[in-house]
């Protein structure tokens, strides 16, 4: 029987701002659970400070110049294979919910969603972001079926919380 594969890819996180890797000023009882019963990578390395480089990198297995994709705003070449197309043709269903972002991304390139290759995706509920300026983007969509729309707070407020959340962890 084959293993389940649950992989999850967030973007821009340190591995210091999860609850599983020590963190005691924040609260992360999902993914510490997963940590705990599944696999926690402890020495891992990124091939590139870059969002799109570096998920082209993990997602080949190469390296972002073998790929090359050296900055943002690139799109993969058609050639490239994507380990969750090998997971796919070994039988597995593959399945993305966010945004993939190996193809150059802006509503002005495109009149949907980024362009995909033979990826390996079954399932592909793509968001690039929360904004609602992309016509398929399924997250701005779930939010309207809720009645809600999404709303960023400037930086004061994420200042705020942080200082806030870190005067109740000291006291």
């Amino acid at each position: 029987m084959k293993p389940n594969i649950l992989w999850i890819c967030t973007d821009q996180q340190r591995f210091d701002s999860l609850g599983c890797y020590g963190n005691s000023f924040v609260h992360t009882p999902n993914i510490d659970k997963l940590a705990q019963e599944g696999i926690l990578f402890e020495n891992t390395y990124c091939n590139s400070t870059i969002c799109s480089p570096s998920r082209a990198s993990f997602l080949t297995g190469r390296y972002p110049r073998t790929v090359k994709f050296t900055k943002n705003g690139q799109s993969i070449p058609d050639t490239e294979v994507l380990v969750t197309r090998l997971l796919n043709e070994a039988g597995y269903t593959c399945g993305l919910s966010g945004k993939l972002h190996i193809s150059a991304c802006h509503p002005s390139l495109g009149k949907g969603m980024e362009r995909r290759i033979n990826d390996g995706y079954d399932l592909f509920h793509w968001s690039h972001h929360p904004k609602e300026d992309w016509p398929v983007n399924e997250y701005s969509h779930w939010l309207r079926s809720k009645g809600k729309k999404y709303t960023s707070r400037s930086i004061d407020d994420y200042l705020l919380r942080t200082i806030l959340l870190i005067r109740r962890k000291v006291t």
